[in-house]
């Protein structure tokens, strides 16, 4: 198994026309996009969108959600549709932490692989920053991208990610330093929840019951909790 961060930053390369196809007012942008339906039973969307409640109410206040990587760059095609599940942006250290969840879904491998097309969409739009134009988005002046994934880490079994993480991460950080003159640095890391770590919530009716409130409930808490304490099974460096 390998993933080619360069093959990727080519390929949008070749399908880059020289020009937005659209004026995205979303590109990279820092929010928080909070409501959920009373009866979603997905654990991803229930733990994003706990998050980023959490967050708006100030318990987790470096966190946002669903920020648009690529929206208005290339036209209608699907593929290039696509917002990174959660961001925990450093402003003073400009340090952003590019987060892929997962609970049940999907598999390791592909999940790195997404967050890689994550990085790499970041480093081809700050490479074509005045052309887009990203002028006012904090993200865009980060010193380091940490690419992550995170997940029960029973979600890891089976996966030795060791050796491709090392790999990856590597190639990703020579790549990051060339584009951009020695000034971003990248990493990527497969982190896992506490072991005793069980989403405290069956649907998002319950989530925003309990993270839509300015006072933090034990149940709130242990979302908090849970990303305060998050162990890095295998990381480049």
């Amino acid at each position: 198994m390998s993933i080619d961060p360069e093959g990727i930053y080519d390929s949008l390369e070749r399908d880059w026309t020289g020009k937005p196809e659209a004026r995205s007012k979303k590109l990279w942008l820092l929010r928080r996009a909070t409501d959920i339906a009373s009866h979603n039973p997905h654990p991803e969307t229930i733990l994003e969108k706990s998050v980023a409640m959490l967050a708006q109410r100030s318990h987790m206040p470096c966190y946002y959600n669903q920020c648009p990587t690529s929206s208005g760059i290339f036209g209608s095609s699907s593929s290039r549709r696509s917002s990174i599940d959660l961001v925990r942006w450093s402003a003073r250290k400009k340090y952003a932490n590019l987060i892929e969840l997962k609970w049940q879904s999907d598999e390791p491998f592909s999940a790195l692989s997404q967050v890689v097309h994550y990085g790499i969409l970041y480093l081809f739009c700050r490479a074509h920053r005045s052309a887009l134009p990203l002028s006012d988005r904090p993200l865009m002046d980060a010193r380091h991208v940490a690419l992550g994934v995170v997940a029960p880490k029973v979600y890891y079994d089976g996966f030795d990610g060791k050796n491709l993480i090392a790999r990856t991460g590597a190639r990703l950080d020579d790549f990051a330093k060339t584009k951009t003159d020695g000034n971003l640095s990248m990493s990527l890391h497969a982190l896992a929840f506490p072991d005793r770590f069980r989403l405290p919530f069956k649907n998002g009716g319950q989530a925003t019951k309990h993270c839509d409130r300015d006072d933090l409930t034990d149940e709130a808490r242990e979302i908090r909790d849970a990303f305060c304490n998050l162990a890095s099974l295998w990381s480049n460096p």
